[in-house]
């Protein structure tokens, strides 16, 4: 065995693995020390006297309750097979999402090791010493299951069972070794290391009767053929009385996961068979795997690949399961009593969202069907900027039927109030998720009592504030000073003589992209305050910034878009930059000049950047066109480039019913701070009202080196009528 010594931590990691680490458990495994900067350290010595120098582990963010939420949601290794550690360099890795493989590494005994995790990067380092490849030749060991024959259970690393060249064949051999009924497995490793191993779903070798025998076991390096023999010398008479359980994947079933210990799945002996029966148990559509496992001991279970039973749609069972101790044969029937619907349930992470992380038996997060789509809706959620949303969709609370395959993946863009959508087709598979910012009304300057007029109830709320100390709304702040006092009881009365509010002076602040700016639109930043000149124009600038395309702004007055901004609404100023390159930039603001000449541009290109190849992506509405909704990092939208620069987007087989209004942008490298096309959304219809339900093919290209009215074009071409 390996022993692990390791530092103990209030950490989030676990390395999980061999022996110390707390075995092959979902909920083993020790916490990796926590350095600080998201990095864990575990540090390992392997004991002189250990079984094997080889060890296997993988990384784990938590712990489960069961294998399923396990390997899915928390595992963190390899996505396909074993990998091995032959060095101190640094190994990628990503969650696995389900039990494929481990990494390991073939240590000096006596050594120690330090494994150093980045939870950063997802990267992994292991620093020591490590065993140096076979010189001269090959070794051959047998590792298997029976430990009376072979001394240890799996030992790649024993050289007491290391093979001897005999007559051309690789020979291992022990005389008078007593054996049970039933049968053993194993492999034959090369050079101590499961990397390479014969056959590659293990030997088992049936043992017919309870005796003494010889074994001699040969393996052919040059064909990889493995060869055993029994020789029976004495035969024992099996008095012996065994129990049988059955122990398998559904804990629906048998109680507990694959556990031989449990003695409630204890098989009863009827008619010369032992038998297991479960009625009215829920199970859903899928497999179920078991064995049947000997007096509780997982070296004797039958069969040596594990039974699998399909279960074809949900429902109440009645569930018997037979085992012929003789002939080892298993039956399995399950007689349905009762056809339950499939149901879909929403889980993901994190937990403040869904009420329960990665989850998928949380009934609070079950779907509901409407016209023939499942919705879950979370109306009222206060979210802020850079929040993750990660979830699947899953089928009958069972991972092995999930949707999408990678995770739907979304970032909330900005601090707001939201109401969240999820639906899911299980004809078309598709998974859409939307989330609706609630639009938060300006208030109206002078509009106490927030009715959208200002009259002379306004003006009284306003005096009985001022007298009674009350708390005013923001709209009460009729002079744009900060303040409410008499002053603004002033300037409303004023306002409702003439029509006009009193002049004030304003502070004009530029808000735009982050790469230009500084800051992502953001009124309050007053780095970006203009400056007024003596002929009452307003300057920014700034020099020596990289552009690789167009960029968009506007003017805002005293740092609050409710008061003023230039251009108004959803259209912004969008400045045209030619070609690449570093340039100097002034903007200039007059107020008071006619609409079109308010705003001045100018660049000035000082210098050359290498070229860029951008990526161009589709964002807009409706979510079921576009699979998310004004969405710029959904790459599922990604435009492809064409041998004449254009860039399409293609959606074959959309299918709409009436008039679908479709709006949409055109975003450079997944933000909207890169800039974006065109500057006002580019706005259309599929079909007309009363048209029936049809398919479209729908097409969006997009030209950056043309002229802005030409770079966008967009077809929505009718394909199929259904009838």
């Amino acid at each position: 065995m390996i022993a692990l010594v390791g530092l103990n931590a209030n950490a989030a990691i676990y390395i999980v693995g061999d022996g110390p680490l707390g075995g092959w458990s979902f909920n083993g495994g020790i916490e990796m020390f926590d350095s600080g900067n998201g990095v864990y350290v575990h540090e390992m010595t392997i004991p002189e006297d250990a079984e094997s120098a080889t060890v296997y582990f993988v990384f784990a963010d938590g712990r489960g309750e069961d294998w399923t939420q396990f390997n899915n949601t928390m595992r963190i290794g390899p996505t396909s097979g074993n990998i091995k550690i032959e060095d101190t360099n640094w190994i990628e890795t990503q969650k696995a999402g389900g039990d494929n493989g481990a990494y390991y590494f073939m240590g000096i005994k006596g050594e120690s090791y330090t494994v150093t995790y980045d939870s950063s990067n997802s990267k992994f380092k292991v620093d020591g010493n490590f065993e140096q490849p076979h010189v001269g030749g090959d070794t051959y060991t047998v590792a298997g299951s029976n430990a009376a024959l072979f001394g240890t259970t799996w030992a790649q690393g024993n050289a007491d069972n290391d093979m001897t060249l005999v007559d051309g064949l690789y020979t291992w051999s022990k005389d008078n070794v007593e054996l049970s009924k039933g049968s053993f497995e194993f492999k034959v490793v090369v050079n101590h290391d499961w990397g390479e191993a014969y056959p590659a779903s293990n030997y088992i070798q049936p043992v017919a009767v309870k005796g003494i025998y010889n074994v001699k076991i040969t393996f052919n390096a040059e064909t990889k053929e493995v060869a055993c023999e029994l020789t029976l010398v004495e035969e024992i008479p099996d008095t012996d009385v065994h129990t049988y359980t059955v122990a398998g994947s559904s804990a629906a079933l048998f109680g507990t996961e694959w556990d031989a210990a449990n003695e409630d799945n204890n098989m009863k002996l009827v008619e010369g068979l032992y038998t297991f029966t479960k009625d009215n148990v829920e199970l859903t559509a899928g497999n179920i795997e078991f064995k049947v496992v000997e007096d509780h001991n997982w070296d004797i279970a039958y069969p040596s690949q594990n039974w699998i039973a399909t279960i074809d749609e949900n429902g109440i069972y009645n569930v018997k399961i037979t085992f012929n101790a003789e002939t080892q044969e298993i039956d399995f029937k399950a007689t349905v009593a009762e056809v339950i619907e499939d149901f879909y349930t929403v889980a993901g992470a994190p937990e403040a969202l869904f009420g329960a992380e990665w989850n998928p038996g949380y009934a609070d997060n079950n779907m509901t069907l409407v016209d023939g789509v499942y919705t879950w809706t979370k109306n009222d959620v206060e979210l802020t900027a850079g929040y993750f949303i990660e979830f699947k969709v899953v089928k009958n609370n069972n991972w092995t039927t999930a949707w999408p395959a990678n995770n739907y993946e979304y970032t909330v863009a900005e601090d707001g109030t939201y109401d969240l959508v999820i639906t899911f087709n299980p004809e078309t598979e598709e998974v859409v998720f939307t989330a609706n910012k609630h639009q938060e009304a300006p208030a109206v300057r002078g509009d106490v009592d927030g009715d959208g007029q200002v009259n002379i109830t306004d003006l009284t709320m306003l005096i009985d504030l001022l007298l009674n100390n009350g708390q005013a709304p923001a709209a009460a702040d009729c002079d744009l000073d900060g303040n409410v006092n008499i002053a603004d009881v002033a300037a409303m009365i004023d306002f409702m003589l003439s029509g006009n509010w009193p002049a004030i002076e304003m502070v004009y602040t530029v808000v735009g992209v982050q790469n230009v700016f500084g800051s992502s639109w953001d009124p309050t930043d007053e780095n970006n305050n203009m400056v007024k000149g003596a002929d009452g124009v307003y300057t920014w600038s700034k020099t020596g910034v990289t552009l690789y395309g167009n960029f968009e702004f506007k003017v805002v007055g005293n740092h609050d878009w409710s008061i003023y901004e230039w251009p108004i609404g959803m259209n912004n100023w969008v400045a045209n930059v030619a070609e690449e390159g570093v340039y100097d930039i002034v903007i200039t603001f007059n107020p008071d000049a006619p609409d079109a000449d308010r705003i001045t541009c100018t660049l000035t290109k000082t210098g050359d950047v290498e070229p860029v190849e951008h990526t161009y992506t589709v964002a807009g509405a409706p979510s079921s066109l576009f699979g998310s909704t004004w969405d710029p990092s959904n790459d599922r939208n990604d435009m492809v480039k064409g041998a004449d620069g254009k860039y399409t987007w293609k959606y074959e087989g959309y299918v709409a019913t009436g008039a679908v209004e479709v709006e949409f942008k055109v975003v450079k490298d997944h933000s909207w701070d890169n800039g974006s096309f065109p500057a006002s959304n580019y706005a259309t219809l599929i079909g007309s009202e009363g048209y029936p339900m049809t398919v479209y093919i729908v097409t969006i290209t997009f030209d950056p080196n043309a002229d802005d009215e030409n770079k966008i074009q967009f077809s929505a071409l009718p394909v199929q009528i259904p009838e």
